[in-house]
This record gives structure tokens, sequence and C-alpha cells, in this order.
């Protein structure tokens, strides 16, 4: 069956992920780790289930979910967040994981028991862009939502989010707003170690952290990074720092090509995406060809 003739419906994709995964391996080893994400993993799907979702498939240490309607996605997000930080901790310093989730409710093309298209791209996005222990909807969706569910929702500013042209309207499902203790606020939560980005061009280091949560790239010679590429705007580029991640955002005419390692090279224009392990970006034209290439590493 062509991908036009497969069936259309509507739904909510729910994207979680859990955060910190890494650091636990590296600090309680690999038996205890895997254990405490295999039950996080485990408890999630009983939460999506009770709230009459469906798991469609793990997405590394996280899942994908569907449900009928944009209420069960939330309702959903809150028994996630619980049942994650209801878990015990792991170790001797009593370390946990957290989840940060994303959904939004609009049309799916099914194939089998899998959904494709672009609400689930946007999906995806919106859960690279929460922060631990909280979730991200378009407002679109929140619209969608019942009226228990408005004094839970911080409005966010508009921005262009990678794979649209225009910014979108966002909102916060603030967890604890409606009786939730966010793992972000633990003692013992794993992003206890400052998120840190550091950045490389030619002979020039720069360290990104909560202390310098910023940097403006460019041709500018005020630049924090300057690229003197003429394909390079005087304003190419900025780099900022939002909860536990860190945000390439393009503001050129020329675009930003970025390659995050392991995956394909693709052009960044007039958005933004979140920097990953490690990679190269370039301003104005493909990391193959620049003259001068921006090395990132997140730590």
């Amino acid at each position: 069956m062509s991908e036009s003739s497969r069936p259309a419906k509507e739904c909510a994709v729910l994207f979680a992920d859990l955060v910190g995964s890494t650091q636990l391996y590296q600090r309680v080893g690999d038996s205890s780790a895997f254990a405490l994400v295999d039950r996080s993993i485990r408890a999630m799907r009983i939460a999506v289930e009770t709230k009459r979702g469906r798991v469609v498939k793990h997405t590394g240490d996280g899942l994908m979910a569907v449900f009928h309607d944009a209420d069960s996605a939330a309702d959903a997000t809150l028994a996630i967040h619980q049942t994650i930080k209801d878990l015990p901790a792991t170790g001797p310093d009593q370390q946990r994981l957290a989840v940060r989730i994303g959904f939004h409710f609009g049309t799916v093309v099914a194939s089998g028991t899998d959904v494709f298209g672009d609400t689930v791209n946007f999906a995806a996005r919106l859960a690279e862009l929460a922060s631990p222990g909280k979730a991200i909807t378009s407002a679109e969706t929140a619209r969608r939502l019942g009226p228990e569910w408005r004094s839970a929702l911080h409005k966010l500013p508009a921005r262009v989010v990678r794979g649209l042209s225009k910014p979108v309207e966002l909102c916060e499902l603030m967890c604890e707003a409606i009786g939730e203790l966010t793992i972000v606020q633990s003692g013992h939560f794993l992003l206890e170690t400052e998120p840190e980005l550091r950045l490389y061009l030619d002979s020039t280091s720069l360290v990104l952290n909560s202390g310098r949560p910023s940097a403006r790239i460019g041709r500018d010679p005020a630049a924090d990074l300057v690229v003197g590429d003429t394909q390079s705007s005087r304003r190419h580029a900025e780099i900022e720092l939002r909860g536990d991640k860190f945000v390439l955002i393009d503001r050129s005419s020329n675009g930003t090509f970025v390659q995050i390692e392991g995956e394909r090279e693709f052009l960044l224009s007039r958005e933004e995406v979140v920097l990953r392990g490690r990679g190269q970006f370039a301003l104005g034209r493909s990391c193959s060809s620049s003259p001068q290439v921006v090395n990132f590493v997140c730590i």
C-alpha cells in the first residue's frame, strides 16, 4: 500500500524520554543502572496503558505512545512523572532518573501498529525541548484539553521548531500545579551535574554552562565566536541554555549546516535545534566545504 493510500486518523502522540541514564551507568554500574532503566520504562508503559493509551514502540531510553484524545495524553503525562518519582532511588547517593515529555494532537498515517507523519515528528521535537519532570505541548493541543487543565498550563514564547518555517505557540504542563512534586526539585536528581557545552573554532574554545548560558556566533567582531567566512552573517546564530539543553538558533539568510555525530547533515534556516552528543556546524555552507567549522561536545 502506498503512503498516500494508507488510512489517516487523528490522535495524540506522546514521547517520553528518560533523562540521566548515561550518568547513572557511570555512577552505579551497568547492572544497577540497567535494572532502574528497565524498571522505569516498564512503569511508564503501565502508566500509559492505565490512561487508555497504547505504546507504539520504545525509543532508546523512552517510549512513544498514542491516545484517542488530548486529555488522556495529559493524564498519562502526570501518571508517568508520578510513577518515575515514586520508584526507589539507586546507589549510595540515592540517585534518580527523570523523564521529559512532549505530546501533540493531530493527523497521523497508520501502518500496521506504527504511526507516521508531521504530528509524530512534532511531538518528538517537543519532548526534546521539555525540561526534566515536565512536559511541553502545542497551544493547539492545549486548546483541546478540558477546563481542569487550564491552571496547569504555562504559555511559552512562540519559537521556531526545526522542520517548521513559522514560530509556533507552545505550552508547558506544570506538574506541580496539580499536586505533583517535579523530579527537577529533588535533591538527588542526576542533573545536579551541570550541563556543559564545549565549542571549538580554529584555535579558540568556549565553554557554556549556567554561569555563561549563551553565545553569539557570526562575522561581527563582537561575537563570542567570530567566523570570517563571507557566507556568514554578522549575527548569524546563537546558542542558549534552556533547562538542561543547549539550543542552536539560526538567524541568518544563508542558514546553518548542522551535523550531529552519526546522523546526516541538515540545514537549519531561521529554525532552532537541540544540540546533543557531539558534532559540528558551519555558517552559510556545508561543513564539508566550509573553511571554518565549529565543533561541539555536550557534557
